[in-house]
């Protein structure tokens, strides 16, 4: 019986130790103090309200200016410029929420722990606007960055020779930013720049077999409007000097990137339905049909092309491709076992596009084309009240359509045929063609005779009578159209839309 008693009252007194020192924890909790043993930085905020921590820690939290160094250079930034300050009303906040953020047992535990002097450690909040200090450092890093350089070809009076490839650096600006955060979390204002080696893609061991021409085309620009010619530029630029090792596809699109102001193309003529417009990248097509071509002749892969929906007046029918951003592009493959090399470029008004490879690869290619299938251009006829009766005039030129096969066909070096491949069917749709048709009657002349006495021509009067069937004939015979002049023959197109490139609006 003692020995139960004993026990009873040992877990009394356990029992109550236990509710004050939980009751004493809850105090606390429910108290307006920050725990015990808080420290912000190296400041000890515990046991003190919001307002005393924040008066002792206000003259700890003023950024000082921030330096970024790479080797010898340096670069300071006032933190008011980039919108980069310390948030004391946050860090008082999370300061005075620790042993407050769990349930409520956990908090009683933590808070008992600070009382016996386990520490808690906090950062400084931060207020970054990092939009703007990205912007500082992309600055910087212009003076910090060293483009890299893919080994490369040059070509001069047939020799091919091979410039050597050089690597780059570049600013990691994630990374930087990352770790100016967390130093200046920890009181530190001066940041390395993190900076990284960009290797070249093509090397110069790459390129040791590619040492002949496989294939070239050209084409000449009829129309040269500054607009067209920028973007032909832009888009020999962006689709020159690429590598392709065995198996790889080339995207045309994927080179040249989308047709927009923002990635430097221009206005100039376009066609979206059929009809020439005004639009970003006009003259973008005029490549990629050369390069087309190009490919064709180098003996490579056609993976995907398209015809444009009006026939170019730069390459004959079954020739072009047309490319735009809504899904037309131009893929090829290299399907040797050697790299091929992509090179084009743009010179007085002739766009000329090369592939260069190994020798073994060359081959004796020769293009052709048939015209399949030419049907004429519908004709809608329209009344016309202001037309006299009889006369025609033709409103929109009408275009006649065209089904082409392109064919690519292969010879050994005695000059006989071994194989002939069947490359694309070319399908240029029809133009209706509207014609305006005469319905105004013509007017009774009224005649006087000598006594001013009026009256109208009859069988009487026979020398005055207007011979109308005649005026009527000659009229129709110069008005008359000749639709065989209208109609586009295999080499130019009798549009208005003649000379005009399709791209990023085609929608044929």
């Amino acid at each position: 019986m003692k020995r139960l008693r004993g026990i009873n009252l040992a877990i009394f007194i356990l029992s109550s130790i236990l509710i004050l020192v939980m009751g004493f924890g809850y105090s606390q909790i429910n108290a307006d103090k920050i725990a015990k043993n808080t420290y912000i930085k190296d400041v000890n905020v515990g046991n003190l309200s919001k307002e005393e921590a924040k008066e002792k820690i206000k003259n700890e939290c003023n950024i000082d200016i921030i330096t970024f160094t790479y080797k010898d250079k340096v670069w300071d930034i006032n933190p008011d410029d980039v919108g980069v300050n310390y948030n004391i009303e946050k860090t008082i906040d999370n300061a005075f929420n620790v042993n407050r953020s769990k349930n409520i047992f956990l908090n009683i535990i933590d808070m008992l722990k600070s009382n016996i002097g386990i520490e808690n450690h906090l950062n400084v909040a931060l207020d970054i606007n990092k939009d703007k200090l990205k912007e500082a450092l992309e600055k910087i890093s212009e003076e910090v960055n060293i483009e890299m350089e893919n080994a490369r070809l040059d070509i001069s009076n047939g020799n091919i020779n091979v410039i050597e490839e050089k690597a780059g650096i570049q600013v990691d600006l994630n990374a930087t930013l990352a770790n100016l955060e967390k130093s200046l979390q920890e009181g530190l204002y001066k940041e390395n720049l993190v900076v990284t080696k960009v290797e070249p893609q093509i090397t110069k061991d790459d390129l040791k077999n590619v040492n002949t021409l496989l294939g070239s085309y050209k084409t000449v620009l009829s129309d040269v409007s500054p607009g067209r010619v920028e973007n032909i530029k832009l888009a020999t630029e962006r689709t020159s000097g690429v590598l392709l090792m065995p198996g790889e596809e080339f995207s045309y699109n994927k080179h040249t990137g989308l047709r927009t102001t923002k990635n430097g193309y221009k206005n100039a003529t376009v066609i979206i339905g059929g009809e020439a417009v005004q639009g970003v990248g006009g003259g973008v097509c005029q490549v990629s049909t050369t390069l087309y071509n190009a490919v064709l002749y180098a003996g490579l892969d056609i993976v995907k092309v398209s015809n444009h929906s009006i026939p170019s007046s730069y390459v004959d029918k079954g020739r072009d491709a047309t490319v735009s951003d809504n899904g037309l592009d131009f893929v090829f493959k290299n399907n040797y076992n050697q790299p091929v090399y992509v090179q084009n470029y743009y010179s007085n008004g002739v766009v000329t596009c090369q592939i260069y490879g190994n020798d073994g690869d060359k081959q004796n290619i020769k293009i052709s084309t048939t015209t399949d299938k030419v049907s004429d251009a519908p004709t809608k006829k329209e009344k016309d009240p202001t037309l006299e009766e009889g006369k025609e005039k033709v409103i929109e030129r009408g275009r006649s359509s065209y089904t082409v096969s392109t064919y690519r066909i292969y010879y050994d070096k005695n000059g006989k045929e071994v194989k002939k491949e069947k490359v694309a069917t070319s399908y240029y749709p029809p133009k209706q063609e509207v014609v305006a048709v005469g319905t105004k009657k013509e007017e009774n002349v009224v005649l006087k005779d000598e006594d001013n006495t009026s009256f109208k021509p009859n069988s009487n009067h026979h020398n005055n009578k207007p011979n109308n069937n005649q005026n009527n004939d000659n009229q129709n015979n110069n008005n008359t159209v000749d639709n065989n002049n209208t109609e586009d023959n295999d080499n130019t197109v009798n549009d208005d839309s003649s000379n005009k490139e399709e791209i990023s609006f085609e929608t044929e």
